[in-house]
Parts: C-alpha cells; structure tokens; sequence
C-alpha cells in the first residue's frame, strides 16, 4: 500500500511535490510586515514613559501609586483600543486580545495588590 498525502487544492499532485516546487508570486514586493498595521509611536512612547514611572515610584517605595499608574494605564489603553477599535493609537494584535489583554493586566494588578496587603 503506498500512503501518498496529497495537496490540498489540486488532488492530482502529492503534497512533497508542492514543497519542492519554488514559490510562485510576484518577488518585486517585499513580504506585509506586521508592524506596519501597529500603533502610533507616539502612544508606544508615551506607555513607555508611564511604566518608566510607574517603576520609579515603586522603587522609591511608593508602591500603591506605582502599582495604581501601571494599572490605570492598562485600563485606560483597554478601554481605548475597545471604544476606538482600528484609530485607536495603542495596536498589538487584535481588537479583542488587545482589550482582554489590557484589562485583565488592569485589573489583576490590583487584585493582586490588594490580596497581598490583606495577607499582612
């Protein structure tokens, strides 16, 4: 018995076959690079700069209100790119795993926070 994969869009042809062949397309455009679809620099910048201070503070044994910056910056970047989905100027990945990602950072920062004060 002789096991063949064969390809997905042409059934007369092994799938080795297709992987051998060299690619077929226009070579004269440069491969789409995700970073051309990310956020505006100046938004990079600026969270940036919040976690630079957001750090400082905690070193500085300020540790609520560094903890508070981070997560309120977290929450606000959510809420931004959920209410202003593709002009939003803080762009990762998608609309959805970019608000589940920024709110749930929020909001765990604070929990977490406050569950270790209350262990204390």
């Amino acid at each position: 018995m002789n096991l063949v994969a064969r390809h997905k869009h042409e059934p007369g042809r092994s799938s080795a076959e297709s992987v051998r062949r060299p690619p077929t397309g226009r070579t004269d455009q440069a491969p789409r690079v995700s970073e051309a679809g990310e956020g505006k620099p100046q938004a990079e910048w600026a969270v940036g700069l919040l976690v630079i201070c957001s750090a400082l503070l905690a070193a500085t044994g300020h540790t609520l209100a560094g903890t508070c910056l981070m997560a309120l910056t977290s929450l606000v970047l959510g809420l931004l790119r959920l209410f202003l989905r593709e002009r939003s100027p803080w762009k990762v990945r998608s609309v959805g795993f970019d608000v589940f990602i920024c709110i749930g950072l929020g909001l765990g920062l604070m929990i977490t926070y406050l569950s270790v004060l209350l262990l204390f």
